[in-house]
Formats: C-alpha cells, sequence, structure tokens
C-alpha cells in the first residue's frame, strides 16, 4: 500500500490529503465519490473485485458512511485509526446531552462486517452511503 504517511500513520484513500496538517476527519468528496462509482477501497483506493468489509458502530446495520475497504486494509484501519479502534473520540465534547448520547452511541464499539457484495447510493443531502448486500457476518 503506497499511500501517504502521517507519522506512523496511513492516509485512507478516503482522506482529503491536499488539507495540510492532514485531518483524518476531512473527506476526500471526489475519492468517495469514485469508491461508490469505482468499487474502490477507502483506504488503498484500489479496486475492490470480491467480499468487502465495512466498519461501524457494532448494532447490526447494514448501512455505512465510510466506503468499503479490502479485507487487509480493514485491519490496518482497525489497528492505527485511533477513532476505530476506540483509542479517541471523534467528534468534540457535546455539551448538549441528546447530541452527547448520539455521539457516545456511534463513537465507541466500531467493528467490522465482511458482505460478498454492496451498493453505494446517495442520500436527499448528497452524502454516500454504503451497503452491506448479501449474508453478512462478522470479521476479525
Amino acid at each position: 500500500m503506497a499511500r501517504p504517511l502521517v507519522g506512523r500513520l496511513t492516509v485512507p484513500y478516503m482522506v482529503d490529503e491536499r488539507v495540510q496538517p492532514i485531518d483524518f476527519k476531512i473527506v476526500h468528496a471526489g475519492h468517495v465519490r469514485k469508491c461508490a462509482e469505482q468499487d474502490r477501497c477507502g483506504i488503498c483506493g484500489k479496486p475492490i473485485s470480491d467480499y468487502r468489509v465495512f466498519i461501524g458502530p457494532n448494532d447490526g446495520r447494514r448501512c455505512f458512511a465510510d466506503p468499503w475497504m479490502h479485507a487487509d486494509c480493514a485491519r490496518l484501519a482497525m489497528q492505527q485509526c485511533p477513532f476505530l479502534a476506540d483509542r479517541r473520540g471523534w467528534r468534540e465534547t457535546e455539551t448538549n446531552p441528546t447530541l452527547a448520547e448520539f455521539n457516545a452511541r456511534y463513537e465507541h464499539n466500531m467493528a467490522p462486517v465482511l458482505a460478498p457484495s454492496g451498493r453505494a447510493h446517495r442520500d436527499q443531502f448528497g452524502h454516500w452511503h454504503f451497503e452491506a448486500l448479501g449474508e453478512v457476518r462478522s470479521f476479525a
């Protein structure tokens, strides 16, 4: 994987590397679109032709905000990403109790799932969503 590094962290394909210093919370809209339309991995940017991994809250969902990825890329993301590995929250501290509850539910307990296929679609706001299709199973 020949992606740029920040320290020892690989900069995922979906992250906007044009923003300096790199902010891992800022996605590259064009790269996310390519992931959706060309079945590319959100981590390495290379095509995916078989099973794909999705990462999100461990709550039984089948639709995810982040692009799908190769199995090896998902392992790397779960090891390196402080947000996914539950070493750090990805949002600022929230004082609104309703938003704080939302953040607590979706910041922690992230888990990868494996699916044989997927489909991407845009919501009414133009944001891409990545849906796991077929039999979804836990991925370690």
